[in-house]
């Protein structure tokens, strides 16, 4: 391997006939790589140093085995280069449209679902408003059948109710979203007959179309939907044909906002799907590729990625071949702006991607021991990583040993609202630590991807110190701060903080144990303020829970949905508090009665603030939704059965003498009996993105400048 390495610079206003030096640097990611392939001996390291400033960026830079040991690096990471998959929209003129005024600009016909206007989103026009439609029938559903049982006949037409579908000019643009269970669905329009109002979709719905636990049809709106531009200032449309506008090619129509100026409007079309790919395989895997302070801004897709199975479920084989609106669960077939495939040994640290349409990073087939670090993904139309290959540990495909850390992933989910902020399929031995993820409508952590007791190789996975809030707000259901699934030996889930969990009808967790969860180890945790339980198990086997502090659940702090013959938590040395609420809640004679529990609990802390006599440790309750609002309210106290079954015999049932726990202060008075109070609070003050001195992966070090340079000449820009 050869000691010395080719370094080329890259400069915003640089040449594409440069020869990379300092003196004369390239304009572009695409031409630096033509010039290191040029010179590059096999193996050879190389540097593409990039000065600070915006760059166009309208082609997907490939990097395949070959481009091993290329380190992209940002001259100086406070002025970090900004790499824009869009195109600037400019040149409004006004123009009439179904009869409101708007704006039209020239743009590309095959740009993105999105724009931007000074680095906000804008929505497309959609109906209704507000609110959701219903459908009137669905094929042959039955809204009333068994929810489970035929949770997946899902279908591809549906018929609406007289006056809610308007007579549609563009239809096959309109995109029907039906929000429910734990995806959103997006349906395009194939075809629809107002005599019959009947709707068709190329696209099959993966569930049923029902209103998840209710027992109605599914409600839905539509989004795109050209007749309502106007009635609302912020929405836009792109007239790919320009036979709307009758301008007679593609533009941009859009709405002003009160006050904008059509003479100083600027907005911005994403034209890429997608930034970079780093695509080896599993005989010659891309080694080493590094991005350090580079930021990628603005990519989407034309038309809504369609799902394809097999999505790794139970129920793959029995579902009907074709393209679904969604995927099984966390938006995980939705591609991401920067893509790994057998890639080892890469890194991203710092930087960002912002404004895209899928997720933000993927690490797909292969990737094994990648380090991300530092980067900032925000406004997402989906979340911010997601891993995931083979389910086999022994394929090349497997994805394994990888770091997520001191990451911020923030408002997501605002295309595919169920993904996840940090996805893990099928990987092993990954660290995902001290990221801070907010203002999700999902889960914001999620690992494995085995339901019910069967092998899985998701194992030895360790979730810590991350700050997870704000999620859910109320749109899907059956979420969890921080949700795993199947049989995970080795898992550890310590120090994260969790608060702010809000479900719309069941399912709003901090820490979620879904179907078979086994062996793992929750501890030091702070989870408060959740919609449902801080802490639910689905079901599973001998998972430990300690040293937590769980706090104001809306149904109780604690739940298992399926208890079984053998023990699925032991819960000591907890901090359990409620307010008007259960330590344990269940539901009154149904197999998730609390009395049916089967946990080891002892040594625990438990409070109530606004206690109901009978029912501080254990009780059943009832949860009704009715106009978005959820209410609990007390059925049987089962505080006695449950101290005479031998558990929390030790506990103790006592003030914790807390600084304002209700306002989110769980600091400890000078009396307070919350001794085992203090790994939890270490969460509370250390949970998220840490300093970068304090960041200790042997990835993370900076790529240092040559110490013994030739010559450079001064950039000529």
């Amino acid at each position: 391997m050869s000691s010395d390495r080719i370094e080329v610079f890259v400069h915003p206003n640089g040449s594409r006939y440069a020869d990379g030096s300092q003196g004369y640097p390239v304009g572009s990611l695409l031409t630096a790589m033509a010039l290191i392939r040029s010179r590059r001996t096999p193996g050879q390291r190389a540097v593409a140093w990039v000065a600070g400033g915006r760059y166009s960026h309208h082609e997907t830079l490939a990097l395949g085995p070959a481009d091993s040991f290329t380190s992209f690096v940002a001259l100086d990471p406070q002025d970090p280069p900004v790499f824009d998959g869009s195109a600037a929209i400019t040149g409004w003129r006004p123009v009439t449209v179904n009869g409101h005024e708007v704006l039209a600009a020239p743009a590309p016909a095959h740009g993105g679902r999105a724009l931007y206007l000074e680095g906000e989103r804008r929505s497309r026009p959609r109906l209704p408003r507000t609110g959701r439609l219903r459908m009137d029938s669905a094929g042959d559903l039955d809204p009333a059948a068994h929810g489970v049982g035929t949770m997946f006949d899902g279908g591809d037409t549906f018929t609406f109710a007289e006056g809610d579908i308007p007579q549609l000019s563009e239809p096959e643009r309109v995109e029907v979203v039906v929000p429910h269970y734990w995806v959103q669905e997006r349906l395009p329009i194939g075809s629809i007959d107002h005599q019959t109002r009947t709707v068709v979709s190329p696209y099959r719905s993966l569930f049923a179309l029902r209103d998840d636990s209710a027992k109605t049809f599914a409600t839905y709106f539509l989004d795109n939907v050209v007749e309502a531009l106007g009635e609302a200032g912020g929405e836009w449309y792109l007239d790919a044909s320009g036979a709307v506008s009758g301008l007679g090619s593609a533009h941009v129509l859009y709405a002003p906002l009160p006050g904008e100026d059509p003479g100083s409007l600027r907005a911005q079309l994403p034209v890429i799907d997608v930034f970079v790919r780093i695509e080896g395989s599993a005989a010659e895997p891309v080694r080493e590729v590094r991005f350090e302070h580079i930021e990628f801004a603005y990519a989407d897709f034309r038309t809504a990625p369609s799902a394809v199975p097999p999505f790794g479920v139970r129920e793959d084989p029995l579902l009907p071949a074709g393209e679904y609106g969604s995927d099984i669960q966390a938006a995980s077939q939705i591609p991401a702006a920067v893509q790994l495939r057998y890639a080892h040994a890469c890194a991203i640290i710092g930087g960002g991607v912002s404004h895209v349409g899928g997720y933000g990073i993927e690490l797909g087939e292969g990737t094994r021991g990648a380090l991300l670090s530092g980067i900032e993904l925000t406004d997402l139309g989906a979340g911010g990583v997601r891993a995931g290959g083979s389910a086999e540990a022994t394929s090349p495909g497997f994805v394994s040993h990888n770091e997520i850390s001191d990451c911020t992933i923030r408002s997501g989910g605002r295309v595919y609202p169920g993904c996840v902020g940090i996805l893990v399929q099928h990987g092993a031995h990954h660290v995902i630590a001290h990221n801070e993820i907010a203002d999700m409508l999902y889960t914001a952590i999620s690992v494995g991807w085995v339901w019910d007791y069967h092998a899985s190789s998701s194992v030895g996975n360790i979730i810590e110190g991350n700050h997870l809030h704000h999620l859910g707000q109320g749109e899907l259901n059956d979420m969890g701060g921080i949700y795993l699934l199947g049989i995970a030996p080795g898992t550890v889930v310590r120090r994260n903080h969790i608060h702010d969990v809000q479900c719309r009808n069941y399912g709003g967790w901090g820490i979620y144990l879904d179907e078979a969860s086994s062996h793992v180890i929750v501890e030091g945790n702070a989870v408060h303020d959740t919609s449902s339980h801080c802490m639910h198990l689905h079901y599973g086997r001998e998972n430990i829970v300690r040293d937590n502090l769980f706090a104001f659940g809306g149904e109780g702090q604690v739940a298992i949905t399926r208890p079984e013959d053998q023990v699925g938590l032991t819960m000591m040395n907890n901090v359990i508090l409620g307010h008007g609420r259960p330590a344990f809640g269940g539901h009154h004679d149904r197999p998730d009665d609390v009395r049916a529990f089967n946990v080891r609990s002892d040594l625990n802390l438990i409070w109530d603030y606004a206690p109901a006599p009978g029912a501080v440790i254990a009780a059943n309750g009832r949860v009704e939704v009715a106009d978005g609002h959820r209410s609990w309210s007390l059925v049987h106290g089962a505080d006695e059965e449950w101290l005479a079954a031998g558990r929390d015999a030790h506990s103790g049932v006592s003030d914790p003498l807390l600084q304002d726990p209700r306002a989110g202060d769980f600091t400890p008075l000078p009396d307070s009996p919350a001794h085992d109070l203090q790994t939890a609070l270490a969460a509370i003050t250390d949970a998220g993105p840490r300093p970068a001195d304090r960041r200790r992966h042997p990835s993370g070090q900076s790529t240092l400048p040559d110490p013994t340079p030739p010559t450079r000449a001064r950039s000529v820009f």
